[in-house]
């Protein structure tokens, strides 16, 4: 995106390295995207569940697992409830070195994923998916200008995040006359909210808040939702233009 079509309001850390939790679910959904694209992949190809039940998010695990389900299904339960099998399946279907590929070729070099959801064993070992919040602001800027991989992904994309079910973070204290399209993830000692927020009649802005190192969940909560309402307040106070 050049210049005009976004003005930074505040950014802090932005390239810091942070154990993605669920946020990977994003760059994952873009993966899938670009390789529908370039004809690797079809929206309503079937796949078989094969991946174990990992628990955690999601209720995939919990339903009919003898039929295929299509990508498209796969992604909307991924981005919907955050479903961690949907997830998996996904990583098991494109692999993780190609995973890696296509969000290399697409710019995003901070952003590694090297394990599948809720592998605790990989983790115990240090090995983690990671993400900045500059690539996952520079996505979500890229989606709402309907320039991430094609005009038509983009559309699918933001379609898929505006489904995510989970709210309780950086959505928690805004108004619902509010429109969101965006990813939580949490682990202990971290939590990650990304979103687009609409403001009614208003202008659309990028939020991504990633906190850790702190000893209850709540005290993260309470800042998030404290940044979350300022910067409402500040964009819906009188900015004219979408602000990304």
């Amino acid at each position: 995106m050049s210049a005009e079509d976004r003005c930074l309001i505040f950014s802090q850390n932005s390239n810091l390295p942070f154990g993605a939790a669920s946020i990977i679910k994003l760059p994952v959904l873009v993966c899938v995207a670009q390789l529908v694209e370039l004809g690797d992949l079809v929206w309503d190809r079937p796949i078989r569940l094969t991946v174990a039940a990992p628990h955690g998010t999601g209720l995939l695990e919990y339903l009919d697992r003898s039929r295929p389900w299509s990508v498209q299904d796969l992604c909307i339960m991924m981005m919907g409830v955050s479903d961690n099998m949907a997830c998996n399946q996904l990583i098991e279907e494109i692999g993780i070195e190609r995973l890696n590929d296509v969000l290399h070729d697409l710019g995003y070099e901070a952003t590694s994923i090297r394990r599948r959801m809720m592998d605790h064993e990989m983790l115990a070992r240090g090995i983690d998916n990671s993400v900045t919040a500059a690539d996952i602001a520079d996505m979500l800027a890229r989606l709402y200008a309907h320039r991430l991989v094609s005009n038509e992904a983009s559309q699918r994309m933001l379609g898929y995040l505006r489904m995510n079910q989970l709210k309780d973070l950086i959505a928690w204290t805004l108004p619902g006359s509010a429109a969101l399209a965006g990813k939580t993830g949490g682990m202990p000692g971290s939590l990650l909210d990304a979103e687009l927020v609409s403001v009614a009649d208003g202008p659309t802005y990028s939020l991504c808040v990633f906190a850790s190192g702190f000893d209850r969940a709540v005290q993260a909560k309470r800042l998030m939702t404290e940044v979350s309402e300022r910067v409402y307040e500040a964009v819906s106070g009188g900015r004219s233009a979408d602000c990304i």
